[in-house]
């Protein structure tokens, strides 16, 4: 796990570097949101406070490499929106509760888990993407990248609509593998209620 207060500087650092008008007005609403500590899943990858924006990062940091290396000719505003805010929709998303399980004496026992709370359940990419847009205007590349960067996770119906994203704009494809690589190969996963540190596995929400 990565130092909260460290992601947290980094990924403002990176936002207020974008030329994008309005993103002054996203950076104040992550700030006062629990964007910086939240869980990025309950249960998967990322699923300690500060995960969220830690795997936020992450993405980042392997989009941006995935855009040089394949020259998909993005500019470093959209990729720096694309990957950071990829995963806007999960503010406020997770609530920190209490949980319980049956131990290895098959009796109930509680500890302190997150549950999802969806207030506005319209679609993880969609609901990115409409909450965004609230504050700033995403190009139609952008949006692509964000909408369907779940890639084969989406229903059956949607496949055709996601070839053709990636056909149209690349960089959605290679956002899509960013966001599978941070998730499965660096990030770390908890079993429920564990808090000694101790890495069990990585893996998808």
């Amino acid at each position: 796990m990565k130092d909260i207060q460290e992601v947290k500087e980094k990924v403002i650092e990176l936002l207020s570097n974008t030329q994008r008008k309005g993103m002054d007005r996203v950076i104040k609403y992550l700030e006062e949101s629990d964007f910086f500590v939240a869980p990025a899943s309950t249960k998967y990858h990322g699923n300690y406070e500060g995960g969220l924006a830690e795997h936020s990062l992450n993405v980042y940091d392997l989009f941006s490499e995935k855009n040089k290396r394949f020259n998909l000719g993005l500019g470093e505003d959209s990729v720096a929106i694309a990957a950071l805010l990829h995963d806007f929709c999960k503010i406020n998303f997770y609530n920190k509760q209490t949980c319980w399980r049956k131990n290895d004496s098959n009796r109930w026992e509680s500890y302190e888990g997150y549950k999802v709370q969806d207030d506005f359940p319209i679609g993880h990419g969609e609901k990115t993407i409409i909450m965004l847009q609230c504050f700033i205007r995403l190009t139609k590349e952008e949006i692509l990248m964000m909408r369907w960067h779940m890639g084969s996770s989406e229903p059956k119906e949607m496949q055709m609509n996601i070839s053709n994203a990636y056909n149209l704009v690349p960089a959605a494809a290679a956002l899509h593998t960013a966001d599978m690589e941070a998730s499965y190969l660096l990030e770390e996963h908890f079993e429920p209620g564990e808090n000694n540190g101790q890495t069990r596995m990585k893996g998808m929400s």
